[in-house]
């Protein structure tokens, strides 16, 4: 040793201080979780059992909330009754009442994908169904049936059908269906109507161990009162254990936790039976697989020994490395500003010399950051600016008092087109004029292309018809001021205009947390080419250029588009889409914030 270089002691020093306590900590840990795994994983594995349970549980009250929604529809019951009769008599049902029974299934059904199929049956045995017409049939006779005796014997009661093949497919279906089914009865007088019958598809049920993180080599059943089985999520090996569990005879003895051998092989059994539902969620885990866990902690030990090990011979060899490492980070940092980045920060930052030169660089980033945006908001704000001067520069009292005058003296003398004009036109200036704040209710906009829309149809003299769509919910919301009338005027300019008459929808409806305005229009419409060439021209990003454009372009679908963007960032849009001779509709498309829109942004 006292011949060897200073470099090889430490490497031996540092290879002993680390070997040594690992090596004792490896084997006081790996006896340690041999002893507890077991139990961690029979803990587990019930509470999986458990979580799987709930749910279920979870789907089928849905589903069953969904089998009693037709005892609050009249038109549901009053249709069920009017084909009342023998089991086995039902027929064709007539048209209406077959488009309003699809209509109603087919929205109960709306993206339930889990759903195969929402049938209600009426005594007669007329079938009504959100399914294809071809793939259902209009009539059936649930005496062929066997399970449809126990819906009848539920009196009321929802009950869960295990996986059959219902008869009242057309054609051959190869898939069985667990059904959630319940007798339809009249509210007041109790009498019988109906049925409803909700199929499932059997992976619904095994959706609930979809989100569980179960060993590949367990094997999960779902079984009834009754020991049927609902469904099984197979090993890996793709053997069903349910037959050979159910011959044992043993399941109503067994309890949670106990050890069972079946082939050959020891597993570990665990189960939760479900109050709401009754259903019971069986888990086996192979007792090798818990073994399997000790023995790899042994492995990962040996390798955490040999990572250490080479981590140490290698350290000496790394200073230089680290040394260096501020500066390759700088650097490469650096080109990509080069590129136009400036978002680039240097992190973690010391408190050495190369710590202060990150944090110089970290702070010309976040000025050059700051100007940059600085001189792309300017030009709008010089907009805004150009818009209160000219504003200032108006008495709107006195504008207002003079077209009250001119409405008075329109009144007395009987010129009613000019009365509503004049008060169309009022209004116009009061909102224009009067409404500071950028964002507006969507209510106020529409009384805002309401007048607009009056002046125009005086104007063009009855040959102009607009529609407004607006759902109830969305009247409160905040959106951009003098989005919508640019779009009316746009659809009335270049697609209605020079033809003997128009018609303009304008619809808004609200997805989740987006709201949809529409603004459609019957006109000339577009080629595909040049309707590609305008959506492209609307979703280029803001630029100062386009913040400099002409006053007679500043109301253009590329400047509300613009707005949009510079308001909303990535949760606004707005599209152009038609055809030749069909007209335009243009979507505007708003993410609404999580105040709901009431505040300004």
């Amino acid at each position: 040793m006292r011949r060897s270089k200073m470099r090889t002691r430490l490497l031996l020093l540092f290879t002993m201080l680390t070997l040594l306590p690992l090596s004792v900590q490896g084997m006081v840990t790996y006896r340690h979780f041999s002893s507890t795994l077991n139990e961690k994983t029979k803990q587990y594995t019930v509470d999986v059992a458990g979580q799987a349970n709930a749910n279920l549980d979870r789907l089928l009250k849905d589903l069953e909330r969904l089998s009693l929604m037709p005892l609050y529809d009249e038109q549901v019951l009053s249709i069920l009754a009017k084909y009342d009769g023998p089991m086995g008599s039902g027929t064709w049902a007539l048209s209406d009442d077959y488009q309003k029974m699809k209509l109603y299934t087919s929205a109960q059904a709306y993206d339930r994908p889990e759903i195969r199929g929402i049938h209600l049956l009426s005594n007669s045995g007329t079938l009504f169904s959100n399914v294809e017409p071809l793939a259902v049939n209009t009539s059936w006779d649930g005496r062929h049936d066997e399970w449809f005796s126990a819906l009848k014997r539920s009196d009321g009661e929802w009950i869960l059908l295990p996986p059959h093949h219902p008869s009242y497919y057309a054609g051959t279906d190869p898939s069985a269906y667990i059904s959630v089914a319940r007798v339809i009865k009249e509210p007041r007088t109790l009498r019988r109507l109906g049925y409803i019958l909700i199929d499932a598809k059997q992976s619904a049920f095994g959706s609930v161990f979809s989100k569980l993180k179960i060993e590949e080599s367990t094997n999960l059943m779902i079984i009834d009162g009754e020991q049927r089985l609902l469904y099984e999520q197979k090993p890996d090996n793709g053997q069903s254990a349910y037959g050979e569990l159910m011959g044992s005879g043993r399941i109503k003895d067994l309890h949670g936790g106990e050890r069972e051998r079946l082939g050959g092989t020891d597993y570990l059994f665990v189960s939760h039976k479900s109050p709401y539902s009754g259903l019971t969620v069986i888990g086996l885990t192979p007792i090798g697989v818990m073994l399997k866990e000790s023995r790899a902690m042994m492995i990962f030990t040996l390798w955490l020994a040999l990572f250490c090990l080479v981590t140490v011979l290698l350290l000496a060899y790394a200073v230089s490395y680290r040394i260096t490492l501020p500066l390759v980070e700088l650097k490469s940092n650096m080109s990509r500003v080069e590129r136009g980045d400036f978002n680039m920060r240097v992190s973690p930052l010391g408190g050495d010399e190369f710590g202060q030169l990150g944090r110089g660089f970290n702070k010309m980033m976040e000025e050059i950051n700051r100007l940059f945006h600085e001189v792309l908001v300017i030009g709008l704000r010089e907009k805004e600016a150009e818009l209160s001067a000219l504003q200032s520069q108006i008495n709107p009292h006195f504008i207002y008092n003079t077209l009250e005058s001119i409405n008075m003296m329109a009144v007395q003398r009987r010129h009613d087109e000019v009365s509503d004009m004049v008060s169309a036109l009022g209004k116009l200036l009061r909102y224009t004029i009067d409404k500071a704040g950028r964002l507006v209710s969507l209510g106020e906009e529409i009384a805002f292309v309401d007048s607009y829309v009056r002046i125009q149809q005086i104007r063009f003299g009855g040959k102009l018809t607009v529609h407004n769509e607006i759902e109830e919910d969305v009247q409160y919301l905040r959106i951009p001021k003098l989005t919508i009338q640019p779009l009316v005027e746009n659809a009335i300019d270049h697609g209605i205009a020079g033809r003997e008459e128009g018609t303009i929808w304008v619809s808004a409806l609200r997805f989740d947390n987006e709201l949809l305005i529409t603004v459609r229009d019957d006109g000339n419409g577009l080629e595909e080419e040049e309707l590609t060439a305008l959506n492209r021209e609307i979703e280029q990003d803001p630029s100062m250029d386009s913040l400099r454009r002409s006053e007679e372009e500043s109301l253009g679908l590329r400047n509300i588009g613009q707005r949009i963007k510079l308001l909303y960032g990535e949760g606004g849009s707005l599209t152009v889409d038609g055809s030749p001779g069909q007209g335009l509709a243009v979507t505007i498309t708003i993410t609404i914030p999580e105040s709901g829109g009431e505040e300004d942004v």
